[in-house]
């Protein structure tokens, strides 16, 4: 399967997810529109403060204090910052590329950087 990732504000106790993205690896984390923008926008929005990727897969938790099953009493900021992102024309929302017929709580947001042109889509 892979390692996933998830952006850990120890200093705040808050964590970025891509769950619901196009994917949470290392690869998809640089490609993605969204995950690259949520990255960003939240790194220089949060300078000074303790902040690394945690993977799934490891116990290592590379703070000073707390643990990983912490992150779990942590506030996932994610949508909160999808909704700036795209009030600030950053990104655009283009539905679910993705939503599971037997679970619809299941699914993958189709989010797009406003850089690009749609049109032909």
């Amino acid at each position: 399967m892979g390692v996933e990732y998830t952006l850990v504000n120890q200093t705040k106790k808050e964590t970025i997810s891509f769950y619901q993205l196009e994917g949470a690896k290392i690869g998809e984390l640089c490609r993605g529109h969204a995950q690259s923008a949520l990255t960003t926008w939240y790194l220089l929005h949060n300078q000074g403060d303790e902040i690394q990727f945690v993977d799934d897969c490891s116990d290592d938790w590379k703070f000073s204090t707390g643990s990983k099953k912490d992150m779990l009493d942590y506030v996932d900021k994610t949508n909160e910052l999808i909704d700036t992102l795209i009030e600030n024309n950053i990104l655009k929302d283009f539905g679910f590329s993705y939503v599971d017929e037997d679970d619809p709580t299941i699914f993958v947001r189709d989010l797009r950087s406003t850089r690009f042109s749609y049109e032909k889509y």
